[in-house]
Formats: C-alpha cells, sequence, structure tokens
C-alpha cells in the first residue's frame, strides 16, 4: 500500500514575503500610473493652450497677408471716395481721407461727412484711411484720433498692443446701402478705385469691374473675456454695417491672451524686404512700408495648477514678464508668427 505524503500549505513566513512583494510591485504600478497620469495631463493641458494660440494667429493671418489689398490695386494712392453713381463725384482723395495729420500737433482732419457717425466711433476717418494698410499701437489701447469706442467692458489689458489692418474681401459682393465698399477696375488699377457707401456702384459690374467690401479689423486684448470677469481675451473690432450705417463691432476672438505684441518689419536697407522689426510706436512705422508683422499672444490656462510654480521670464518684443504670487501657478505658453504681406509695395 501507497503511503501519500500529507498536504503543506503556505507558511506564515512565505505568506508575509509574498504580501511584501506583491505590495512592492502594486505601488510601483500605482507610482508609475500617476506619473503617467500626471504627465498626460500637462501634456493635455499644454495641447490645449497651444491649440487656442494657433486659432487665434489662423484669425488673424489672412488679414495681415492680405493688408493693402484694394481689389486690382495695392497702391493707396489710386483709391478716391464717391457719392452716388458717377465716378466723377470725389468726396475725397486717399490723402484727404487721412485719421493722421502731417504733425501731433495739427488739428483733427474734417471727417467724412457722408459717413455716418458711428463709422468714426474708433477714430476720425479710423475706417477709411487706405493710406495706412497696417497700424498699430505699441503696450497701449489705442486707435484713431477723435475714437470714442473703448475696450470690452472699458477695460483693455494693460501693457497689450494693438494691431490693425485694412483691406478689402477677395470675394466680389453686390453693392448695399451703408458699408463701405470699393469699386475696384481692372483696366485703370493704379488711378481709379472708388470707394462709396450709398449703395450705388460707380460704374457698370462685370469681369473687369468688381464691388467689394473694405474690412478694416482692430485686434486687441480684454481684461475681462465673456463668460469670466478678470480672465483676460483677444477681441476684434470689425467694419460692418448697421442700422445707422457703416459701424464697428465688437467680438471675443479667443479667451485665455492675456498679452499681443506686434512688431513691424520695414525695409530699412532698400531691398524691397523687411530687413528690420520695429515697434508700432517707431516714429516713422506709419510713414515706411511695412513688409511683415511678426505677432506674439501669450495664452493662460484659465484654472490653476496644483504643484505648478511658474518662475520664467517670457521675453519677446519689447516684454520682459515674470509671474508673480498667485499667477505662478497659472500654466502659460507662448506662441510666436512672423506674416508676410502680400501686397507690400516695393519701390
Amino acid at each position: 500500500m501507497t503511503r501519500r505524503r500529507p498536504l503543506r500549505g503556505f507558511t506564515l513566513i512565505e505568506v508575509l514575503i509574498a504580501t511584501t512583494i506583491a505590495c512592492a510591485i502594486f505601488a510601483g504600478v500605482l507610482a508609475m500610473y500617476a506619473q503617467v497620469s500626471g504627465t498626460f495631463r500637462v501634456n493635455e493641458r499644454l495641447a490645449r493652450l497651444q491649440e487656442q494660440g494657433r486659432f487665434a494667429l489662423a484669425m488673424m493671418e489672412p488679414d495681415v497677408e492680405l493688408a493693402g489689398y484694394y481689389g486690382f490695386t495695392n497702391t493707396a494712392a489710386a483709391v478716391r471716395f464717391v457719392h452716388g453713381a458717377s465716378p466723377a463725384s470725389t468726396l475725397a482723395t486717399a490723402a484727404q481721407m487721412r485719421q493722421f495729420p502731417v504733425r501731433v500737433a495739427d488739428p483733427l482732419p474734417p471727417p467724412l461727412a457722408v459717413l455716418a457717425n458711428s463709422a468714426h466711433a474708433c477714430g476720425i476717418n479710423f475706417a477709411i484711411d487706405v493710406a495706412v494698410p497696417v497700424q498699430g499701437s505699441n503696450n497701449t489701447f489705442a486707435l484713431g484720433r477723435g475714437a470714442t469706442c473703448g475696450a470690452y467692458q472699458a477695460h483693455a489689458q494693460v501693457g497689450a498692443d494693438t494691431l490693425t489692418l485694412r483691406r478689402v474681401e477677395t470675394e466680389a459682393s453686390s453693392a448695399e446701402a451703408g458699408r463701405i465698399q470699393l469699386y475696384a477696375s481692372r483696366l485703370a488699377a493704379g488711378a481709379n478705385q472708388l470707394m462709396f457707401v450709398d449703395g450705388q456702384a460707380p460704374g457698370t459690374v462685370d469681369d473687369d469691374h468688381h464691388v467689394h467690401n473694405f474690412i478694416v479689423r482692430t485686434y486687441y486684448v480684454a481684461r475681462d473675456s465673456v463668460d469670466q470677469n478678470k480672465f483676460p481675451a483677444l477681441r476684434v473690432k470689425t467694419l460692418t454695417r448697421s442700422g445707422r450705417g457703416a459701424a464697428f463691432v465688437d467680438d471675443e476672438v479667443m479667451p485665455g491672451v492675456e498679452d499681443l505684441q506686434v512688431q513691424f518689419g520695414i525695409d530699412a536697407d532698400g531691398v524691397g524686404r523687411a530687413t528690420r522689426y520695429v515697434n508700432p510706436d517707431f516714429a516713422d512705422a506709419q510713414r515706411l512700408q511695412i513688409f511683415a508683422v511678426r505677432v506674439w499672444l501669450r495664452i493662460r490656462a484659465d484654472v490653476p495648477e496644483v504643484g505648478l510654480d511658474d518662475g520664467v521670464t517670457y521675453r519677446y518684443a519689447d516684454v520682459a514678464y515674470t509671474p508673480v504670487g498667485a499667477e505662478r501657478s497659472f500654466r502659460r505658453v507662448l506662441m510666436s508668427r512672423t506674416i508676410t504681406l502680400r501686397n507690400a509695395r516695393v519701390r
């Protein structure tokens, strides 16, 4: 008869050793999961901020690229304002539509009376200054002379720039009373581009003569976003048509943009391209030909991040920004893009 061996289980020591090993492995897995999860959350927040920046830059880029596009010409001197269906009824030339006088001490220019007061809200003749396709203000909210339109909630973000761009739409439109439009002629591109606002095209509309809506957009940063006070946002003032005629509307582009900085690329060496970048308040920025615009956006998360202590100094344009206090708990990204003007005139 075969004798069976008695069954043996694990000893207490073996159970304790196995439990200790299992706990160690489990703790390691948890630590790895927490690390991976934390890295994923950080990457997700960064990706979200970068996506916001890409969207905002994509909104601005076409306006910069096409600034100075006036139908069949990029020559501002070819544009004049007319009234009625007659192309001979000149109310103002491009030089007379300027919002800035030759000297700062000179009085305000006379507003073009055919435009409603709402068209002058952001500055006398600000809406029709075709001679300045690119305009900006450095570290302050400033539009045209005599402006009464303010920032959203009457609070512009302290230290942010503004960027104004003027052009016409690339697609032709129908004549519409109350909207500032341009009658562009292919056959007289250098001398006979007619701006009007009464809905009466000053000539035949055909393959060589188009009507285009005139576009003016000013980008700036407001202290408050639509959904959250003291959470900044990139906004844009856009020339459009209202019941009172041409007017500016103010829309939010992207919340979280806490700074906008711009510099203009000018031809300082006479080579027909941007060779030097200057701030918008550069003495000759409005007189010199601008070939490119460099844009920076600093974007901030909407909620603080536990454990984050952002002491980085962000250096760009003429800014050196270091978060202090509670601001160090918010994640940020800085994005920039240099955009070349397609319609810059090589002299």
